[in-house]
């Protein structure tokens, strides 16, 4: 897989963070950025359906922010995991942890 470092993360509408491209130890500040920029008072859902590839520090950034919003009582929500984000979660056996949605 030729995978380069671009990723884009967006706010679609509030709360919902819509991300493409690849997370990787290169590009993850962008995600971990948008989900801080949001803080912990309500849910947070996150759209992974266009995401190409996510290493280990992608999913650090994603375990971090699900953390911090279960701390204070809310959700970060997964929706629409492509196969391979969806792949790896299964191998980290962090599917049935994460409020993984679609």
């Amino acid at each position: 897989m030729a995978a380069t470092s671009e990723l884009d993360v967006n706010e679609t509408q509030p709360r919902l963070l819509v991300a493409s491209g690849v997370v990787d130890l290169h590009s993850v500040s962008i995600l971990s950025d948008k989900l801080d920029e949001l803080g912990a008072d309500e849910d947070v859902v996150l759209d992974l359906s266009n995401i190409e590839f996510i290493d280990s520090s992608g999913l650090r950034a994603i375990v971090v922010a699900h953390r911090r919003l279960d701390t204070a009582g809310k959700r970060l929500v997964l929706t629409k995991p492509s196969a391979s984000v969806r792949r790896l979660f299964e191998i980290t056996s962090l599917e049935g942890h994460l409020n993984v949605e679609g």
